[in-house]
Parts: structure tokens; C-alpha cells; sequence
């Protein structure tokens, strides 16, 4: 269904405050990742609680396919495009396993336990007519009268809804967003330009931000990550059949 796969990400919530810009860190950070070739960079963190820059540390694979960013309190863990129509992304299933190594190696260097994790992915669907997007406008939307005489040529639906999925022999509360949304612009990718004028699908699955407990370890996020693509395969399937109907 998806034409073009646009994003992957992957964080895990948590106390990374020690995992900062020195060269013991960065000397552990790069021995542990050596296998993924991954440099070393710093980026500009600001947030409620550190309204100054705070210099962090970002991991970066040479064609900027992987970037790992270490912040305060997540680890966000992308994959990026390297051509048109991202091909070199995957599944989210196969990027989810990549992204869980991943987490595993630091939270065990660093004796770390997180107390949140998502998924966040998005991409775009084929190219359509101009008559079959007003149709899915419609689909998705009751619209007051202006609209229906004159159908927007943007839009955003998003719908959050709240679950409870077993990670690992615990129940946790979820969030689960799915956006759905007619964009048009233009999108870049190295020297490549593309314009675009498609449907958007994303998802956004995550446990809830009011348990502060830290309770999710390698097992645990990958748990998580195996059942959270199961979600956004069902839901793909779901929203084909209602968009093709």
C-alpha cells in the first residue's frame, strides 16, 4: 500500500543525562556501534527543562541513513531515505529489530532502563487522480457546504485512540494515532527534487507519558516494537480496503 516510505523512528524515553558529549562516552558509544560505521557529532538540545542549547551527542552513518541522537531523557533511534522511493528503509518490521539491537547494546553499556517507548512512521501512498482524492476527502470527512462545492486540495485527519497491549507479561496503556492526510508540496532528498501531491498515512504508537516507572528493558521494547508493527499492519490493511472501497 505504502508507495513511498518516508520516516522511521524509533525512541526510548528514560534518564540518559550520563550518556553526555565526553571522550570516555563517545570512546564506548563508538567501540559499541562499531560494526554500523557510525560518527560521532554533537546537536543543539533545548527543551522545557534546559531552555539553554545543550550540546548531545547524534551518531551518524556516512550516508546520513542511520542517525542515532541521544537527548536527556530519550534515544531516538532514525532511518532515512537514500533514494526516491525509499527503498533502502524495509519493513518497519525489519527496521523495528535493527532499532531494538540497537537499544539493547546502549541500555546494557550503561545500565539503563527506560520508562516509555514508540514507533513513529509515516509514507505516502501511489499517485491518484484528482477525483479519487476529493473521494477519499469525502470518505473521511462530513463536510460543511463550502467544502463540498469547493473540496480542499489539503487536509489532515488525525485519530487518537487508547489501548492495552502485554509487553512482556505486563499491561501497558497505549496511545495509538494514525494520520491521514492529502499533502502537497515538495520533497527533498539529496539532489533529487519531487513534487508531490498524495495521500500521507502515519502512525504514531505509544505507551502513555504518565507512567514514570522504569521498567522497560531489551525484552521489554522488543515486545513492544513486535507488537506495535502487528498494530500498524492491521490498521494499513483496514484503511486499504476502506480508501480502495
Amino acid at each position: 500500500m505504502i508507495d513511498i516510505a518516508a520516516k522511521y523512528l524509533a525512541s526510548v524515553f528514560g534518564d540518559l543525562t550520563s550518556i553526555e558529549p565526553t571522550p570516555e562516552v563517545i570512546s564506548k558509544l563508538l567501540v559499541m556501534f562499531r560494526d554500523k560505521n557510525l560518527l560521532p557529532s554533537t546537536f543543539q538540545e533545548i527543551g522545557p527543562l534546559n531552555p539553554a542549547p545543550l550540546p548531545r551527542i547524534q551518531l551518524t552513518s556516512s550516508n546520513k541513513e542511520w542517525i542515532i541522537r541521544f537527548a536527556t531523557h530519550r534515544i531516538d533511534v532514525e532511518k532515512h531515505p537514500t533514494d526516491p522511493k525509499g527503498g533502502n528503509l524495509g519493513t518497519a518490521e525489519g527496521f523495528t529489530e535493527e532499532a531494538n539491537d540497537m537499544f539493547s547494546r546502549i541500555l546494557a553499556e550503561f545500565n539503563k532502563k527506560g520508562n516509555r517507548i514508540a514507533l513513529i512512521t509515516s509514507g505516502l501512498l501511489k499517485e491518484m487522480s484528482e477525483g479519487k482524492l476529493s473521494e477519499i476527502y469525502g470518505k473521511l470527512f462530513n463536510p460543511i457546504e463550502y467544502y463540498r462545492d469547493t473540496p480542499p486540495f489539503e487536509w489532515n485527519s488525525r485519530s487518537v485512540a487508547r489501548m492495552t497491549m502485554d509487553i512482556d507479561g505486563s499491561a501497558e496503556l497505549l496511545n495509538v494515532i494514525t494520520n491521514v492526510n492529502r499533502v502537497v508540496g515538495q520533497q527533498m532528498l539529496a539532489d533529487t527534487v519531487l513534487k508531490i501531491d498524495r495521500i500521507e498515512i502515519g502512525f504514531d504508537i505509544n505507551t502513555i507519558a504518565e507512567n514514570k516507572d522504569f521498567r522497560f528493558g531489551s525484552r521489554s521494547i522488543g515486545s513492544f516494537y513486535l507488537e506495535a508493527t502487528k498494530i500498524r499492519s492491521h490498521m494499513l490493511l483496514e484503511l486499504e480496503g476502506f480508501l480502495d472501497a
